[in-house]
């Protein structure tokens, strides 16, 4: 949620017109300036927000998209929705009895504090303070691309 690095990446890999991060405080100037000013003739155009930008979320965009510009049909979609969606495959299902089971024993031995995975495909441990907030620093050169592969 403080990293706009996957947004960034999915972004530029779906020819987003603009993709609003926490690393980038000018994306809804940005977006917006982008929307009156663009190619006139594209049919649709793609927004990716990630999760922390500081907009609100993807449907306060979405209301501040459609009462600036009345006349765009604005949808929202939620990618982390569907993403949970679909059925588990055999790898899943095996891989969720791993990490089920590890988390029983690590109870049972009294371990807390911890997140459990697979590294290597091997059970490993990781302290929750090195699990999160990893904020891997915005590569500038992507913000780029964005802004050229928009026009």
């Amino acid at each position: 949620g403080d990293s706009g690095l996957i947004a960034l990446r999915t972004g530029i890999a779906a020819g987003a017109e603009a993709i609003l991060i926490p690393e980038n405080p000018h994306g809804l100037e940005g977006l917006f300036h982008r929307l009156e000013h663009g190619r006139k003739d594209k049919t649709s155009r793609i927004v990716i927000a990630a999760e922390g930008d500081d907009v609100g979320g993807a449907f306060e965009l979405g209301r501040l998209v459609t009462e600036r510009f009345p006349h765009y049909d604005t949808r929202v979609s939620i990618l982390g929705h569907i993403q949970r969606g679909g059925k588990p495959t055999c790898q899943d299902r095996v891989l969720a009895s791993r990490v089920g089971v590890a988390a029983v024993e690590a109870l049972r031995d009294g371990r807390r504090g911890e997140m459990i995975g697979v590294i290597h495909n091997e059970i490993a441990y990781t302290p929750f303070e090195h699990a999160i907030k990893h904020k891997a620093d915005i590569n500038e050169k992507f913000l780029k691309i964005v802004e050229m592969l928009s026009l």
